[in-house]
């Protein structure tokens, strides 16, 4: 994401639904481990992968069990994919580096890098990663031969970290600056992607090229469906910068944009897909005020918002209606710029990290009215912190945080 700095409140806030429905028992179980990508804060040693104790009720809950150390420094370890593999084998990217890291994960309290790679099939800046239903990785890259820019495209790649297939997301008729393969989401009952165009963004921001496109892409035969447009609503920017697209459990698709727009997508499955915006978050309207990664779980988009410093709950029970289900603000001194959020499938735990900052913070959310609480019992009343002198390798001192997920 492009965020070079934000505009923050500072005192922590939040706002219940007027009709809360009654809540069921909370699921306290989950995942044992949560896995942090980290970069070296000063560059002068190794970026990471760590791995944190997530077993609920124990005295270690939240504890950095093991890291796993990577060839590279500065790289700028950004995505990983939203969701842990079942095959233990998790792909990862260190943007600035154009790299990308295959972690061994099957045994979590010894990490360790499988593979990795600068570029596949001429396309390089590889950014995000979505499974398919074969058990291959589709990733989108933003840059061809070495260099960032455009056209990009899109990858397949075996689990070992072998290219497949490819293809260009150039449109026909589109303008080729415009070809930024951002992030994917994969439906989970048909054979369908869907891609946002946005620029990662590089200096000067001011060159940016803004687009308000999103690509459907037939995952069988890795061909585009099409390139729709997302409309202009009343704002007059909140259809700017498609960002993350996400299907529901029940294959209904959506997209966010770093513009804070809320999207439904209809007719993924057909050839004439449309966009419909549906629901408007805070802010927007300037970089340092931008909507980044959601995670849906149930029937909620949980979305971060800089504007509020916080995280917004919208409630999709009716897709053509969402709406707001609660806000958590928080704390501008300990948890500033909310970025990346995840979700324990195993529970109902949410991790999210700071945008290149130092710390990492799990909520549990309550399944019948979407309400958000910090979880106290982990770490320092919720946190973590990266800003420490010593790692399970070593003495390399404070790491930066983004891409997180639970697993094991």
């Amino acid at each position: 994401m492009w965020l070079a700095g934000a505009a923050m409140v500072s005192v922590a806030a939040c706002s219940r639904p007027e009709t809360p429905e009654p809540a069921p028992e909370m699921n306290n179980d989950g995942s044992s481990y949560l896995f942090v990508w980290a970069g070296d804060a000063d560059g002068a040693d190794a970026d990471f992968l760590a791995v944190l104790d997530a077993r609920v009720g124990e005295a270690t809950y939240g504890d950095i069990v093991a890291t796993a150390p990577v060839d590279m420094k500065l790289g700028q370890p950004h995505h990983t994919e939203y969701e842990f593999p079942e095959s233990g084998m998790l792909f990862a990217d260190g943007w600035l580096a154009s790299r990308t890291f295959l972690f061994d994960l099957k045994d979590p309290k010894v990490p360790k890098v499988a593979a990795t790679f600068d570029g596949l099939e001429g396309y390089s800046y590889p950014h995000s990663y979505a499974r398919l239903k074969n058990g291959n990785v589709l990733a989108t890259f933003q840059g061809r031969d070495g260099v960032y820019g455009t056209p990009g495209g899109l990858v397949e790649i075996d689990p070992a970290g072998n290219a497949v297939r490819s293809a260009s997301v150039l449109a026909p008729g589109s303008p080729e600056e415009k070809a930024w393969p951002y992030s994917l989401a994969v439906s989970p009952a048909m054979p369908r992607a869907i891609v946002s165009m946005a620029e990662m963004g590089m200096p000067p921001w001011e060159e940016f090229e803004r687009t308000n496109k999103v690509q459907i892409w037939d995952t069988d035969k890795l061909r585009m469906v099409a390139e729709i447009a997302l409309p202009e609503e009343e704002s007059g920017w909140r259809h700017l910068d498609p960002a993350e697209p996400r299907f529901t459990a029940n294959g209904t698709a959506f997209v966010a944009t770093f513009s804070c727009g809320l999207y439904r997508i209809d007719g993924v499955d057909g050839d004439n897909p449309h966009a419909e915006f549906v629901f408007g978050f805070p802010g927007g309207d300037k970089f340092s005020n931008a909507c980044t990664v959601p995670v849906i779980v149930g029937h909620y988009w949980i979305q971060t918002v800089m504007e509020i410093n916080g995280l917004i709950v919208v409630d999709l029970s009716d897709p053509k209606a969402p709406r707001e289900a609660f806000r958590l603000q928080l704390d501008h001194e300990k948890y500033m710029m909310p970025h990346w959020v995840a979700a324990d499938r195993q529970s109902n735990r949410i991790v999210v990290t700071g945008n290149d900052l130092s710390w990492v913070l799990v909520l549990n959310i309550n399944p019948g009215t979407g309400e958000l609480t910090i979880d106290e019992s982990f770490g320092d009343g919720g946190r973590v912190s990266f800003d420490r002198a010593d790692w399970p390798h070593g003495a390399s001192g404070k790491a930066v945080v983004h891409g997180s997920l639970f697993g094991g």
